[in-house]
């Protein structure tokens, strides 16, 4: 996973501290000391992570053992350890995605009492689809502070079609969303109609999302179209914006997590390129 890296210690070790340094993000390491020095036969690298819904999660990014040194209960003992920080820091559940041909990661993972609630999708072709001059595209995460409370209100209703549990006061859900905006650094789009109404018809939460693994992906939390203008190209239009929004931040793929039960729209997800490249396990508390 880390050839990349294989041939540059330095920039290894430079590119793990820019991790470090944002928002929340921590890494836990494992070591075996030896006579004269110790080495690093285990470490976790995770972060802490506000969903729209105002759950914070654990989210670990990777953990990895030393190859020579499995099986020796090392991620066990790695894997307690961040249940008990997530506990102590109020975090809900633990959250991480594993690749799907990682079978011997899948078998570790289920032995730790997690279970596969949604797969990960992924698009690395980031030209723009044709889609409807009808919508419109807006982000309104900095717009003046009336402007983007007007907007919010008015997406309430489309985003609680998918996230019920949002608040149903429209001032709690916006001091809600603008929470979210600050603490994750998350964007979010509208997609309006294209006329004199300026109506929503869709929503989504985006945010820069940075990994060992990935280096630089756009990721998106939330994506909604109003459950009254479906097959109109609402969702399509959202994600060209992401598509441009993650080639402008120099991140080369567009991400997003859909429970496994969504039929409808893992089949819309594969139509605009995306495929399924990883299983997301969760452990609630």
């Amino acid at each position: 996973m880390l050839n990349r890296f294989t041939n540059s210690p330095r920039d290894y070790a430079a590119y793990i501290e820019q991790l470090c340094q944002s928002r929340d993000s921590y890494m836990y390491i494992v070591l075996r000391r030896q006579a004269t020095d110790a080495i690093v036969v285990a470490l976790a690298f995770y972060n802490y992570h506000l969903t729209t819904a105002n759950a914070s999660m654990l989210y670990i990014f990777d953990l990895i053992v030393d190859e020579r040194e499995r099986n020796r209960g090392l991620g066990t003992r790695l894997f307690q350890t961040l249940i008990q920080e997530g506990k102590r820091a109020g975090a809900l559940s633990i959250v991480l995605q594993c690749d799907l041909t990682n079978t011997a990661a899948q078998r570790f993972f289920f032995r730790q009492g997690m279970m596969i609630t949604s797969f990960g999708f992924s698009v690395d072709h980031l030209k723009p689809l044709p889609s409807s001059p009808d919508i419109q595209i807006i982000d309104i995460t900095d717009l003046p502070k009336e402007e983007n409370e007007d907007w919010l209100r008015r997406a309430q209703v489309v985003h609680r079609q998918f996230q019920p549990r949002l608040p149903t006061d429209p001032q709690k859900y916006i001091d809600q969303m603008r929470n979210i905006c600050r603490t994750n650094s998350t964007r979010i789009l509208l997609a309006i109609s294209n006329d004199n109404e300026r109506n929503v018809l869709g929503l989504a939460a985006c945010r820069v999302f940075l990994s060992i693994q990935y280096i630089k992906r756009y990721n998106c939390d939330d994506l909604i179209t109003d459950e009254t203008k479906r097959s109109l190209g609402v969702g399509r239009c959202l994600v060209n914006a992401m598509k441009d929004a993650a080639h402008r931040v120099g991140a080369h793929r567009v991400t997003l997590d859909s429970g496994c039960d969504r039929s409808r729209a893992h089949k819309f997800y594969y139509r605009e390129g995306f495929v399924i490249d990883q299983f997301e396990f969760t452990l609630l508390f």
